[in-house]
């Protein structure tokens, strides 16, 4: 039996479109939608054009640029909530997107997060997503509205959780290119996948998410996607590092990399929560100390045994869906 979708048109604008917001834009029309898009640099007048009407809306631009809208979202009068589909960590606060907005605006906010490629879903490739927030009428109300026949979204509780996992996956595919690019093989990078799951494990714990969430659409599905998908910015800047290119070199070519600046971040957190985040803190050495990939291969490896099994693992405390 088909999965009936709420018809309920709503008005969305799209800030900072990109590819992304591209994707989204379509696949929310194709929804029966009225979509707008601003650019964050608008001005006031495009602004106060956009939001002359009851507005759901939709941050889709790189994390720096969040502070700012998030400011120029909160004068707005006629908002029915934000749902943010960004990914990263402020520089200054060490706060995700909902921690940040949530002191600044009264609307309902979420955020929309987990495996996807702009172009498969712009092709109208099947692909799955959670929305998560803490108004959990707000967060069923999305889910029901924007999903389409191809674009499945799943409801969650857990927004710094999600938008943790979100923004340390760009960070760990860094290093599965830079693997893939040294040529290590399958097992090698099963093994760091594997052991990357641990480190957002333990990065969404100390921040306050639940462990759990790792194992999810958000987590897992969107490190393994990011990860080995060539479509992926993050481990194209891998692969770059791994053959030998030089960080400014790579990011002139790939532009906008977000787990480059995600990298910096999760470093300073490491530091001030004393988590052990070696692949993490490997990728930092890379990308701003110029280490060399092979020397940090070597100081993985020779790190001092440990028992696998951890106290985050507690999968006996993951209720089964019901649907």
């Amino acid at each position: 039996m088909e999965r009936e979708l709420d018809l309920e048109q709503r008005r969305i604008c799209i800030i900072g479109p990109g590819n992304w917001g591209t994707a989204l834009k379509e696949s929310f029309e194709a929804a029966s939608h009225k979509v707008v898009s601003l650019d964050r640099n608008a001005s006031k007048t495009d602004w106060d054009e956009a939001f002359s009407e009851e507005c759901l809306a939709l941050v889709s631009c790189p994390f720096p640029a969040v502070e700012s809208v998030i400011d120029q979202l909160s004068k707005v009068r006629k908002l029915s909530g934000v749902l943010n589909a960004s990914k990263g960590i402020d520089r200054k606060s060490m706060k995700t997107f909902s921690p940040l907005a949530e002191q600044k605006i009264s609307a309902p906010i979420a955020t929309l997060s987990g495996p996807s490629f702009a172009a498969e879903l712009i092709q109208k490739k099947p692909t799955a997503c959670v929305i998560a927030g803490r108004d959990a009428e707000f967060v069923s109300s999305l889910c029901d509205s924007l999903g389409t026949a191809w674009f499945r979204l799943y409801a969650h509780s857990d927004p710094v959780g999600v938008e943790l996992c979100g923004s340390l996956k760009n960070v760990l595919a860094i290093a599965c290119g830079i693997s893939d690019a040294l040529k290590l093989g399958l097992n090698a990078r099963a093994a760091l996948l594997s052991r990357a799951l641990v480190e957002m494990f333990q990065l969404v714990e100390a921040l306050g998410g639940r462990p759990a969430t790792a194992l999810g659409l958000a987590g897992v599905g969107d490190l393994w996607l990011t990860a080995t998908g060539d479509l992926s910015r993050n481990r194209r800047l891998g692969l770059a590092l791994g053959a030998g290119k030089n960080i400014q070199e790579a990011l002139r070519e790939l532009k906008t990399v977000e787990g480059y600046y995600t990298a910096q971040q999760v470093f300073e957190i490491s530091k001030r929560q004393a988590l052990d985040l070696p692949i993490s803190q490997a990728v930092y050495r890379i990308c701003y100390e110029s280490a060399k990939p092979e020397l940090e291969l070597q100081r993985l490896m020779s790190r001092s045994l440990k028992i696998e099994e951890s106290s985050l693992w507690q999968l006996s405390q993951i209720k089964p869906s019901t649907k």
